[in-house]
C-alpha cells in the first residue's frame, strides 16, 4: 500500500465506506475495513501534505519579472 496513488487510495476508501454503509459485513469483518479505511485516510492526507510542500506561489513584480515563492498556509 506504500506506492499506492492518490486517487487509487481514495478510490478504495470511497469502496470501503460503500462497503460499511450496506451493513451486511460481520463485525470482524467491519473492523477489518475500518482498519483498511483508516490507513488509506492516512495516505491520502499524507499525500496531499506532501503536495502541498511542493506548491510554489508564481509572482509578477514590480518590473514585471516573474519570481516564485513558497505556497504558505494561512492559519487563524
Amino acid at each position: 500500500m506504500d506506492n499506492i496513488k492518490f486517487a487509487d487510495a481514495l478510490k478504495g476508501l470511497e469502496d470501503i465506506v460503500e462497503r460499511l454503509e450496506q451493513g451486511d459485513l460481520s463485525l470482524d469483518e467491519t473492523l477489518s475495513e475500518y482498519e483498511n479505511g483508516i490507513k488509506l485516510y492516512s495516505q491520502c492526507v499524507t499525500m496531499l501534505e506532501d503536495a502541498e510542500k511542493k506548491i510554489q506561489i508564481l509572482i509578477k513584480d514590480g518590473n514585471g519579472n516573474f519570481t516564485t515563492k513558497d505556497f504558505e498556509i494561512e492559519t487563524t
